[in-house]
């Protein structure tokens, strides 16, 4: 994406020149449009329409659009101040002044200039002339142009003598009156059905979500002493908390897996030390796949967590078969070093072609292309990190630790596992098992036959399951966009959301409703990547985080809507 905006910016030079007259500069940025806002922020205070926006544009917007990782900041809602200036035509031709003089003599009129230094002995003074307009009044008060009269009435001039004219500036008040007004409204902010300004903030194509979430949080509270008295801010919605709950989720597996494999080799192995050498490789095993994840650029997110999750349960396999090799020479030896290296090297050949076969399932997932091999290439890099570290973790350190402690035992008071010591249940399935397997061995067709078919069966039912990019995952919260016939007034769009969010306050899960109509028309860069228009609304909606089993599901909410909107009479919206 780097190469590509760089190639961009160099076509746009070729053609800048051939632009129109007065057109704005292009703007390059790397953005995604499919990404929503990280956050929404609320603000509300007891001023007025305008008055309000300018302080939220003023404190907030402007402050935010300065942290790092921030692409822009859209504001929604409220009024913008308008100076306008009605020209009397009848006045302006009287005055033989074309529009195009007033015109540029308010943009000439109303700039500050540098206009030099000034140089003393110690210090050089920068010089500059303020001419920019203070209040309303001033601006009456511009000179748009020169109107010639005569000196004297002509009654007067002598016969024969040329006539004298002298010239009269005309000003701004002479031809034009002008308003302290309100621009026509383009944009409409709820929330929980009170007006509000709202302010959405998008972050960089690359950025990490959650370190840009916690700048702006920290730059807010920053920002909350310098508001004027009576402007409250409220974060409605925060991408960043999703995250953190998906990836706490995913952690609590992975330790869970762990403390379950340790258990597992305690009930197997009947030996506490045996058992907790074996569950060491798994931390151990995790601080290695860390380590080349940083070196690989992979950041700590579901899917890589995931992956260790899911290599958690592998990470012990290469440790027990070391340590059962070593557990059976101890019963031969006295010598519990070498016991540790020839059980070790005896097996590592075998556990090479076991950790290998189970990488290379996942491994060439990273040649996917699209956005298939996006997504799982962290997965797949994560699991081959961890089941490479097991491996070195098994083959070096574990016959390391098995020889901690008395150099000699016997060989009663070594073996990890005999036939008295196992518990019932390991003495049980041994038995089954080696009851079954000598007679299947004899029916190796007919048992062959039977996977065989079982297999066939599988792949039918493949074709059966429902398919889906990625599973469904219940935020409590969902997004309804309301599209009108192009051209709709804003007015009717928002008597038609109004319906629309009567329906979702009666609804008992529902938290909040936040509601953008439009956007507001300024020349800041956002407003080019994405804006809504007078016919269009998005409606943010968050849910109760209550207890399962009395909330409705997010799924079962939305389908409701749709019902109930089938119902209803809403102009013709699309949602």
């Amino acid at each position: 994406m780097d190469f590509s905006s760089l190639s961009v910016r160099e076509k746009i030079d070729l053609i800048k020149e051939r632009l129109p007259l007065g057109s704005a500069e292009p703007i390059v940025m790397k953005f995604n449009p499919f990404e929503l806002p990280i956050m929404n922020l609320s603000i509300t205070g007891d001023r007025l329409p305008s008055e309000l926006l300018r302080l939220s544009r003023k404190f907030i917007k402007d402050e935010l659009e300065k942290v790092p990782g921030v692409a822009s900041c859209n504001i929604t809602g409220g009024l913008e101040r308008e100076i306008l200036v009605s020209i009397d035509q009848g006045r302006l031709r009287a005055s033989s002044i074309a529009i195009n003089k007033i015109v540029d003599a308010l943009k000439s009129t109303n700039l500050n200039y540098p206009a030099g230094t000034v140089e003393e002995h110690f210090y050089e003074y920068l010089i500059r002339t303020l001419g920019e307009f203070e209040v309303v009044p001033e601006i009456s008060q511009t000179v748009v142009g020169k109107e010639e009269e005569p000196k004297v009435p002509l009654t007067q001039e002598p016969e024969g003598k040329k006539k004298e004219k002298e010239e009269r500036l005309v000003y701004l008040k002479d031809v034009a009156q002008i308003k302290d007004t309100l621009q026509e409204r383009t944009s409409i902010s709820r929330f929980n059905g009170k007006e509000n300004i709202s302010i959405s903030v998008l972050k960089q194509a690359g950025a990490n979500t959650i370190q840009v979430a916690q700048a702006v949080k920290k730059r807010l509270k920053e920002i909350e002493p310098d508001l004027p008295s009576g402007i409250k801010l409220n974060i409605v919605y925060d991408q960043s908390i999703f995250i953190k709950k998906a990836i706490s989720d995913v952690r609590d597996a992975a330790w869970q897996g762990g403390l379950l494999a340790f258990l597992v080799l305690f009930l197997f192995l009947k030996r506490f030390k045996p058992a907790l050498i074996v569950a060491t490789s798994i931390p151990i095993s995790i601080m290695i796949a860390f380590t080349l994840m940083y070196f690989s650029g992979i950041t700590v997110n579901m899917l890589s967590l995931g992956g260790l999750a899911l290599g958690v349960g592998m990470l012990v396999d290469a440790g027990i078969v070391v340590i059962e090799n070593i557990s059976n020479h101890l019963q031969k030896k006295e010598d519990l070093i070498e016991a540790a290296r020839i059980g070790a090297s005896e097996v590592s050949s075998p556990i090479w072609g076991s950790v290998l076969t189970t990488i290379v399932v996942f491994l060439p997932m990273i040649f996917v292309v699209g956005i298939a091999g996006q997504i799982f290439k962290e997965l797949a890099l994560t699991i081959t990190y961890s089941l490479m570290a097991s491996l070195f973790v098994s083959l070096s350190l574990i016959p390391i630790l098995v020889t901690m402690g008395r150099r000699r035992k016997k060989s009663s008071e070594v073996a990890y596992m005999t036939e008295e010591s196992e518990f019932k249940l390991v003495r049980w399935m041994k038995n089954i098992y080696g009851r079954l397997l000598g007679p299947s061995l004899k029916i190796k067709g007919a048992l062959l036959s039977v996977v065989l078919i079982l297999f066939i069966l599988s792949l039918t039912i493949f074709f059966v399951l429902d398919k889906e990019f990625m599973p469904k995952i219940d935020q409590r919260e969902f997004i309804c966009k309301v599209n009108l016939p192009t051209g709709t007034r804003i007015d009717i769009t928002d008597s038609v959301v109004k319906r629309i969010e009567k329906t979702l306050f009666a609804i008992p899960d529902v938290q909040s409703v936040a509601v953008n109509i439009g956007s507001t028309k300024e020349r800041a860069t956002g407003q080019v990547i994405e804006t809504l228009g007078s016919h269009q609304a998005q409606i943010m909606v968050n849910l109760t985080k209550g207890k399962k089993k009395t909330r409705i599901s997010t799924a079962d909410v939305i389908q409701g809507l749709k019902n109930k909107f089938e119902t209803m009479d809403l102009e013709g919206a699309q949602i």
